[in-house]
């Protein structure tokens, strides 16, 4: 009998712990209904007349004393297209609506009265009183594991989406200071606020890394949105020209290349490869054009499947690139080897590298086509000491706060992924690079035809994924892999590297499940 009362009791003490939780991660309604007058979804249509390149896009903002506030990417007018290039709009018609989908709708035409890259902010207004509008508050009084609040329109919805959270770090990414949060925030949600319990904005939502889970987003601290209004619109640097940055890099580095216009630069190689690089999303990104994926044209899905799985195969001894598929619309899958990597990071020296990679293994894979038994590139090494390289590994780990082992035996380091150490996310150095690591599966496909459907589908994320690639080993064993140049690495970009190996394969394991290992 007093088992039970006990058993009830602890009943009881649950339910009001998992009420009292949920009351913490809710808002007051007079909270709620100051947020849903305050927020707004931004609507951008882009033309640019000269060449007839057009693009919309969506995010959202906020009301701040009469003037709202959004992400200066949002609003910007560049059109950046697929291949490479980047037009600037003469024609940009911004909408911003307030309380959309609902009886209270009411758009209107904005004015962009400033903008700024370096802070990714930009400041509009309308000729209308706003309704509400929200309060800044001390970022710097902001403390891991407080309670936030992503509000805005993610996917271009146009019902409000509030959704809670908490912040996760107070990180430094690429030189710049931002709240990192775990609130669940989409495309869409960018230039919405993160505000706290009381609607107060902490930061504005900027970044997502780690595309489709998701686990690392970053707003830039409301202090540094309350610094820039308070600066002078004059101080605001002008925009660049496409590809201006990275023609400084290009000249440094002492590569030969040519301006083919609109941010976008070729490098001719002596094998008859040229590997293209551009600006793409604070990312520097270097591609060759493999053309259409084998049996494409001809319509030979088996052809295809055969030489996607070869695409992954060649990704496995791919020092830091990758083969990648983009979808055709008119025609089916355009192969590329390609490689990304933050403008931060991005040097001359690391630029010139990267090309050389490039040229080696696009040649490879054109070789490959013609003799299966082409010879693997040779000679792709950066110098250094693995000794010395690992060391610097540790330290480097040591300043990310992550929790890892260090494996002398095998000479790497172990960072533990769900308690299952067969599936950990490894870091070890390879011919000059951090190699990030983690081992998802077989092959998965009941036969060779479902096998090869499957590979063109990985080579398609792959597509999409910022900093690593799905390979293939001689065993026909599947991993998530990324390998950067020690030199190149910082403890956030580390850190970040080993949540998007974790996300990665928690992705792929959800869609293909644990297929047993080969080798």
């Amino acid at each position: 009998m007093q088992r039970s009362r006990l058993f009830c009791s602890l009943c009881i003490l649950v339910v009001l712990l998992m009420a009292l939780s949920v009351c913490e991660a809710a808002l007051d309604p007079e909270v709620v209904t100051r947020i849903k007058d305050a927020v707004v979804l931004i609507e951008v249509d882009l033309e640019a007349t000269a060449t007839g390149d057009a693009t919309g896009g969506s995010g959202s903002g906020f009301v701040i004393s009469g003037d709202g506030v959004t992400n200066a990417h949002v609003v910007s007018p560049e059109i950046e297209s697929e291949d490479g290039r980047t037009v600037i709009a003469d024609e940009r018609l911004v909408t911003v609506t307030f309380h959309p989908n609902t009886p209270r709708e009411r758009s209107f035409e904005a004015q962009v009265l400033r903008e700024t890259a370096e802070f990714d902010l930009a400041l509009l207004r309308i000729n209308t009183p706003t309704p509400a509008y929200l309060q800044l508050a001390d970022s710097d009084m902001v403390y891991e594991t407080q309670p936030v609040f992503v509000c805005g329109h993610p996917l271009g919805l146009r019902e409000i989406s509030i959704r809670s959270g908490a912040v996760a770090a107070r990180r430094t990414w690429q030189g710049d200071k931002y709240i990192e949060h775990d609130a669940a925030a989409e495309g869409g949600n960018s230039g919405g606020p993160l505000v706290d319990e009381q609607g107060r904005v902490v930061g504005v939502h900027t970044l997502t890394i780690a595309a489709s889970s998701m686990l690392t987003k970053f707003a830039i601290p409301s202090n540094v949105v309350d610094i820039w209004l308070r600066s002078a619109p004059a101080e605001d640097p002008v925009r660049e020209a496409p590809g201006s940055r990275l023609a400084e890099i290009l000249e440094e580095s002492g590569l030969y290349y040519d301006d083919e216009g609109d941010g976008v630069f070729s490098l001719p190689y002596k094998n008859d490869v040229t590997v293209y690089v551009h600006e793409y999303e604070d990312f520097l990104r270097g591609y060759v054009d493999l053309d259409y994926l084998p049996g494409v044209l001809e319509e030979d899905v088996e052809l295809q499947g055969l030489a996607a799985l070869l695409a992954l195969r060649v990704n496995y001894s791919d020092l830091a690139g990758r083969m990648s598929i983009r979808e055709d619309e008119d025609v089916g899958y355009d192969l590329y080897w390609e490689f990304q990597v933050p403008f931060s990071v991005a040097t001359a020296e690391f630029t010139r590298f990267m090309g050389m990679v490039g040229a080696q293994q696009a040649g490879y894979w054109l070789a490959l086509l013609e003799d299966s038994d082409a010879e693997e590139p040779e000679g792709i090494e950066l110098p250094g000491d693995d000794e010395e390289l690992f060391e610097q590994l540790g330290e480097l780990l040591e300043q990310t706060g992550l929790v890892y082992e260090r494996d002398d035996e095998n000479e790497r380091y172990v960072l533990p992924y769900e308690n299952d150490e067969e599936f950990d996310v490894r870091m070890a150095i390879y011919k000059g690079t951090v190699w990030t690591y983690c081992w998802l599966s077989g092959m998965p496909g009941e036969d060779d035809e479902e096998q090869g459907q499957i590979a063109i589908e990985l080579l398609k994320r792959n597509w999409d994924d910022p900093f690593g690639r799905l390979s293939l080993d001689s065993d026909f064993d599947l991993l998530w892999e990324s390998q950067v140049p020690v030199d190149f690495l910082t403890p956030d970009y580390l850190a970040i590297l080993a949540n998007t190996c974790a996300n990665q394969a928690g992705d792929f394991w959800e869609e293909y499940g644990h297929t047993p290992f080969n080798g």
